[in-house]
C-alpha cells in the first residue's frame, strides 16, 4: 500500500514538471491526424506559435488549451476539454481520431474514453488543427486534403475564458448557448459557480449569473454600445459586436486595435472579469453596496448596511475552534459557503472545500 502511494506520488510531481517545464515536445505540428495518439507531455503548437494544445496535470489532469508565453501555463489555460471529468495521474490519457472521425481522449489503458465529438456512421477522412486563433478545429477533408466541412471546434464549447472570434449568445436553431463557466477552485476545473453570457431573460445584455441569479449587468446593448455608464466591458479589450435573427442571437469579441495581440477575457472562481485588468469585482461590495452594475444579495436584517461587517481573509487550520460546522453540499464554491454564512447571522467565519462549506458560529450573536 505504501509502495502504490509513493508510486501516485512520484508520477504526480513528474506530471506537475511536465506541466510546468518549458516545452521539449517532439511534437512540432499544429495538427493531429488519424492513427496518431497525442501522449501526456506532447503537445500541438498553432502555426504562430500562440497556443499550445496537450495533457496538463495539477490538481487532476486535464486537455487544455493555453497562451504560449513566458507566463505560469496556469494563469493563460482558455480551454479545459474535460473539466468535470478529470484523469487520474496514473491512468496516461491519448488524444485520438479514429477512422470515423470520432475524437476521444482515453485513458486506463483504452477501458475509459472521454468523448468530444461523435456522430459519423461511415468511415471519413479527418484531422484536428489547432488554430492561431486558439480554436481547435476537428475538420473532415476531401481526397486532395482540402476542408470538407467542420464537424466540432472547441470554440462552441467555452469554459471561463473568451477569446476573439468566440460568441457569447444563442444558437435559436440548435438551443446551443455560448457562455463563460468559472472554475470551481484555484487550481479546480470543474464548473464553479459564476456563468458570464447573454441575459436568460431575453434582454440584449450580457450578465454574469451567481447560480441562476443576476450577479452583475453590463447595460442593454443600444447602437454599438452598453448603454450603462456603469458597464466596464467598454475598456476592456474586446470590441463587442451584437447580432440577433432567426439563425442567433449573439455578441462576438472582436480584438480592439492597440491591444495586446491576442487578447482573453475571462471569469475567475470569485467572480471576476478580466481581461489582464479587473473590470468587474462584485466581491469588494460584499453585496452590500451595488456599484458598477453589481446586484446586491437579499440578506437578513442583522447584515444591513447598519449592521454590516467585511470578512478579513486568513489561513491555516480552524478545525479545533469552538462552534465550527460542516454543512455538505454538491459543488459548492467559496461564494456559495459565503452566501451561506451571510444568511447566518450567527456565522462569523467560513471556509471552503469546493464541496461543502466549514461555518464557524458565535453565541455572542444575535440571531434576527
Amino acid at each position: 500500500m505504501a509502495s502504490k502511494a509513493l508510486k501516485v506520488l512520484i508520477l504526480h510531481f513528474l506530471c506537475l514538471l511536465l506541466f510546468l517545464r518549458p516545452s521539449s515536445s517532439s511534437y512540432q505540428t499544429d495538427t493531429l491526424v488519424q492513427g496518431q495518439g497525442l501522449m501526456l507531455g506532447e503537445e500541438l503548437l498553432s502555426t504562430g506559435i500562440f497556443f499550445r494544445l496537450g495533457f496538463g496535470c495539477f490538481s487532476k489532469c486535464y486537455l487544455l488549451i493555453w497562451r504560449n508565453d513566458k507566463r505560469a501555463r496556469l494563469e493563460n489555460i482558455v480551454w479545459v476539454a474535460n473539466r468535470n471529468t478529470p484523469i487520474s495521474f496514473d491512468a496516461f490519457p491519448s488524444l485520438t481520431i479514429d477512422d470515423y472521425g470520432n475524437l476521444t481522449i482515453s485513458y486506463d489503458g483504452g477501458r475509459s474514453t472521454f468523448v468530444l465529438y461523435s456522430g459519423q456512421e461511415a468511415r471519413l477522412n479527418a484531422s484536428a488543427v489547432l488554430l492561431d486563433s486558439g480554436n481547435f478545429v476537428l475538420r473532415e477533408l476531401n481526397s486532395d486534403g482540402s476542408v470538407k466541412r467542420v464537424l466540432w471546434q472547441s470554440f462552441d464549447y467555452p469554459t471561463n475564458t473568451l477569446l476573439p472570434g468566440m460568441k457569447l449568445g444563442v444558437n435559436r436553431i440548435t438551443r446551443q448557448t455560448w457562455s463563460l463557466r468559472s472554475w470551481r477552485g484555484v487550481d479546480v476545473a470543474a464548473e464553479g459557480s459564476f456563468t458570464f453570457g447573454l441575459d436568460p431573460n431575453h434582454t440584449n445584455q450580457l450578465v454574469i449569473l451567481w447560480r441562476q441569479d443576476i450577479y452583475w449587468t453590463s447595460g442593454s446593448w443600444y447602437n454599438g454600445s452598453f448603454n450603462s455608464s456603469s458597464s466596464l466591458l467598454t475598456d476592456s479589450y474586446c470590441d463587442f459586436s451584437y447580432i440577433s435573427n432567426e439563425t442567433e442571437t449573439s455578441f462576438t469579441c472582436v480584438r480592439k486595435d492597440s491591444t495586446p495581440l491576442y487578447p482573453q477575457l475571462a471569469i475567475d472562481y470569485l467572480g471576476v472579469l478580466s481581461d489582464g485588468r479587473t473590470l468587474v469585482n462584485c466581491t469588494t461590495s460584499d453585496f452590500s453596496n451595488p456599484s458598477e452594475g453589481c446586484v446586491p444579495q437579499e440578506l437578513p436584517e442583522c447584515r444591513s448596511r447598519s449592521h454590516y461587517h467585511t470578512f478579513t481573509p486568513y489561513s491555516g487550520l480552524w478545525d479545533d475552534i469552538d462552534g465550527f460546522r460542516f454543512d455538505e453540499g454538491d459543488n459548492l464554491t467559496l461564494m456559495d459557503c459565503k452566501s451561506k454564512c451571510l444568511n447566518n447571522c450567527s456565522c462569523v467565519a467560513y471556509a471552503s472545500t469546493n464541496s461543502g462549506c466549514p461555518n464557524w458560529l458565535s453565541d455572542l450573536v444575535e440571531i434576527t
